[in-house]
């Protein structure tokens, strides 16, 4: 057992705000579209932030990462970072900072980087301190049994949709059931977790509201917070999938519009999210929760073309999932661009660290 795990986790994932302009952002938005609120409603209207509020357009974000890969363009004048932990691509354009991280991507060495989400731009590196080079290199990493799929465009949705059979179903416990037993008890338990959003204004009846309304980064947090919540709350099993842009001989980016959020696009080279079990009339299929896209369980075939659009990509060239790894409820974030190790966060220090830092922010500002 790592010692220490809770006073290390902030050196894990450390979210500094920078802001220019001091001021109070108050806005009651939800993360599910349609009612009003009350006591016996589960969805409601979204109400969106000022799109040029100078507050969020003003933030930048300082972690503490390892990288994953990364890909330079054609003309050597831009980098594209791809970090373990952060599912957005992040472009490098300075020449120095490229250097520290072609510099620490060789060495395997952590480094403290600042960026500007809403334009995806690292402005600055420097390797991290010692004490958070070391907990990196001591963190649990696990190559768990799970089923990797390579998606060459052969696979068809229905093959897709009962992807959850070949998995490993890590129930946690034998008492938890495996399979939920129709769609409406799934949107039951979707709209309890939707409503944990940190856009509504709460109580919440969670130690940490889930931050739906933050689609660039953050999903490793909120799918390890869902599927405790299906788990404990709930008590049926669940997985994890990702889904990835990883494919060495090209440079694919999961591309998807956050139709929920303003509709800008966001690129990234993962994604993950709870996956279920549920019984249909054609059978059991797999489904994803995933309420930061979509207001409602939706098929895995469904969730994966949604991060396949060709409106967010320059050029209109077609995106492409290029694998999808289906995991046990324990992984939790990749530890690699290969698609086949991952983290854990078994005390979900680094889960709560996340939602924390991310809880102001807001998609498409």
């Amino acid at each position: 057992m790592k010692k220490n795990t809770f006073a290390r986790s902030s050196m894990q994932f450390r979210a500094i705000y920078v802001i220019a302009v001091v001021g109070l952002v108050a806005s009651i938005a939800a993360c599910n579209k349609s009612k009003t609120v009350t006591a016996s409603t589960a969805t409601d209207e979204v109400l969106r932030k000022a799109a040029g509020n100078p507050l969020l357009q003003n933030a930048e974000i300082t972690s503490v990462v390892t990288i994953a890969n990364m890909r330079t363009s054609a003309d050597g004048k831009t980098t594209k970072v791809m970090f373990n932990r952060n599912e957005q691509i992040l472009n490098v354009p300075g020449a120095a900072e490229i250097a520290v991280l072609k510099n620490a991507f060789a060495n395997n060495q952590a480094v403290q980087i600042t960026f500007d989400p809403w334009h995806a731009t690292v402005s600055s590196v420097r390797l991290a301190t010692t004490q958070d080079q070391e907990y990196f290199h001591n963190k649990t990493v696990t190559g768990s049994a799970g089923a990797a799929i390579k998606l060459n465009g052969t696979a068809t949705d229905e093959v897709i949709n009962h992807a959850a059979d070949m998995g490993v179903l890590n129930l946690t416990t034998d008492t938890l059931t495996k399979v939920i037993p129709d769609f409406n008890t799934a949107q039951l338990m979707f709209d309890y977790i939707a409503h944990q959003c940190c856009e509504l204004p709460g109580p919440y009846t969670l130690d940490h509201c889930i931050t739906f309304q933050y689609c660039e980064d953050g999903c490793y947090a909120r799918a390890h917070k869902m599927c405790m919540i299906i788990n404990s709350k709930y008590h049926y099993g669940t997985q994890k999938v990702f889904s990835f842009a990883n494919d060495a001989a090209n440079v694919d980016e999961l591309c998807v519009k956050a139709e929920k959020w303003n509709g800008c696009c966001i690129n990234w080279w993962y994604h993950v999210a709870p996956l279920v079990t549920i019984k249909t009339p054609a059978g059991p299929k797999a489904y994803v929760f995933d309420p930061a896209m979509f207001d409602q369980p939706v098929l895995l075939s469904t969730w994966l073309h949604a991060q396949e659009n060709p409106a967010c990509v320059p050029g209109g060239d077609v995106p492409h999932v290029t694998m999808i790894n289906i995991q046990p409820t324990s992984s939790y974030s990749p530890a690699g661009s290969s698609g086949y190790y991952f983290d854990t966060d078994p005390l979900y220090s680094d889960t709560n660290s996340t939602l924390v830092s991310y809880r102001h922010l807001v998609s498409c500002p």
